[in-house]
């Protein structure tokens, strides 16, 4: 289901070579995990690198130097970040479907020095629509590295500039370490069910406050472990289905929440919200069996409602008005910002509105809250 987003000759001629020199040198640095367990800064770069190379089209002209300038900056704040691991030991890759069935062994050993081998030799051969057909369906399901593995697959698909799918090898290191936390659900339910109904079991998802934690792990555990993913997800679950329909029911959800949900939750909530379910959705049919996306991501938006929502959703979501505000002012103010999670949601809510056209004035409407939160 990745599609590359549509440009105007303007945003086309905004993919320069200063562009594709400054992506390239930040993702060369970024490509390198590093030793320590990873902390939020380190997790995210990859994808904050992906994010900002993606929202560069849509940035004023005018400011489209400074929007660079992030990237650099990016390069050189992970690089003081922390001591790299050391240089992987050289592997054989062979065919790589067999590279890739051995880097999902490692995975599932939790054998780090393995995984970083095998994907330092697999991923620097491949494209990331090659590296998301050979891995994406294997840890599309990991709650490990905070369940982000996705957003790296889905964007580095969709970025231009095209970078090297190495930008994922921390992110495998990070699935590695914890191999047992997983979306798991589902795996018994062979039934097909009606996915027409997927917004009807959202808004069916009771409010049950924070499990003590705001990390993904345990979020997404409190809606598995006591039942109530398999309860109203199972029916909406099947093998065929209108995926591109089922995409838009989980951005309109996320956005939605955005808007009119609980701001409190708006910087690492209800961000998260869009940006998880629209990558494993994005996957869909692009190295992810459908119906384990659609699983997937469904437990990812009902994970986040279950936990965030102060408000219900209505029974039917409308765009809205227009915000007074444009796709450029809103790229070029989290371009210019320095927290990844303003840069990913921007560029997803541009992504939406590309793909969900009707609804775009929900999503510019998402991201100009994000703004504003940040700029609050």
């Amino acid at each position: 289901m990745i599609t590359a987003p549509p440009m105007s000759s303007d945003l086309r001629s905004a993919a320069s070579p200063r562009v594709a020199d400054a992506a390239a040198r930040a993702a060369a640095t970024i490509a390198v995990p590093k030793s320590a367990p990873a902390d939020s800064f380190v997790l995210h770069a990859p994808l904050e690198l992906l994010a900002r190379v993606g929202l560069v089209p849509y940035v004023a002209p005018d400011r489209r130097d400074d929007a660079i300038a992030m990237i650099d900056r990016l390069a050189d704040q992970y690089e003081a970040s922390g001591d790299p691991v050391a240089e992987p030991a050289p592997m054989a890759l062979g065919d790589p479907v067999s590279a890739a069935r051995r880097l999902v062994d490692a995975l599932g050993e939790g054998d780090l020095d393995r995984v970083d081998s095998s994907a330092d030799a697999l991923l620097s051969t491949v494209s990331f629509p090659e590296a998301a057909g050979l891995l994406a369906g294997h840890v599309i399901t990991s709650l490990a590295a905070a369940g982000h593995a996705p957003i790296g697959f889905a964007l580095g698909a969709r970025v231009r500039p095209a970078l090297s799918p190495s930008l994922l090898r921390g992110a495998l290191r990070g699935i590695a370490t914890r191999p047992d936390w997983q979306v798991r659900w589902h795996v018994d339910h062979v039934d097909n069910g009606d996915p027409n109904r997927l917004y009807e079991a959202l808004r069916s998802v009771p409010r049950l406050g924070s499990p003590g934690s705001d990390f993904i792990h345990p979020l997404m555990s409190q809606v598995q472990d006591g039942g109530l993913a398999e309860a109203l997800l199972a029916p909406v679950l099947a093998d065929r289905f209108d995926v591109t329909g089922a995409a838009r029911t989980l951005t309109r959800v996320a956005a939605w929440s955005m808007v009119h949900d609980d701001p409190a939750h708006a910087p690492y909530g209800w961000s998260h919200a869009l940006t998880m379910p629209q990558a494993v959705m994005n996957l869909a049919g692009a190295g992810v069996p459908p119906r384990l996306a659609l699983a997937v991501a469904a437990t990812f938006t009902a994970g986040f409602r279950a936990a965030h929502s102060q408000v219900d959703l209505p029974a039917v979501i409308v765009p809205g008005s227009m915000p007074d505000v444009t796709a450029a002012e809103l790229a070029t103010a989290a371009s210019l910002h320095e927290d990844a999670h303003l840069v990913k949601f921007t560029l997803a809510c541009l992504h939406a509105a590309a793909d969900d056209p009707r609804y775009r004035s929900l999503y510019l409407s998402a991201a100009l809250r994000l703004v504003t939160w940040w700029n609050a």
